[in-house]
């Protein structure tokens, strides 16, 4: 599989009031304790905001703290995303559903999960609606 081109705008390190305000913003866009959130970004830290642009023309600025890409701003939505390097540090970061293994077939071959495929476990507090 070939990867489109992208090109890279500018290169700019975070001042120390707007990493506390990405911060800020991170922490209630995503409900993140604060121990989990100084592990990932801590404050001496320099985070690095990259404005690139994709091959069909979009904008979107990436943030990376030590060459690894923490999170992506689609900038015409202004939403921010985790990265998968910052799901695999913080799995607990966005919600999840557990599965059946024979609908992970089905979702990897594009089906849409429908509430049938999620498992309802009741001891963990999962709530069927």
């Amino acid at each position: 599989m070939f990867v489109r081109p992208y090109r890279v705008k500018s290169n700019t390190q975070m001042k120390g009031s707007d990493k506390k305000k990405f911060k800020a913003d991170v922490k209630k866009k995503f409900s993140i304790s604060d121990e989990a959130l100084n592990a990932l970004m801590p404050n001496k830290d320099e985070i690095i905001v990259s404005k690139i642009y994709t091959f069909n023309g979009d904008s979107l600025l990436v943030y990376f703290k030590e060459k690894t890409p923490l999170f992506f701003e689609l900038e015409k939505d202004k939403i921010v995303f985790p990265t998968v390097y910052t799901l695999w540090q913080v799995p607990d970061l966005l919600p999840s559903f557990p599965t059946w293994p024979p609908v992970l077939k089905k979702l990897a071959n594009g089906a849409d999960l429908m509430l049938p495929g999620v498992v309802v476990d009741r001891s963990l507090g999962v709530k069927a609606y």
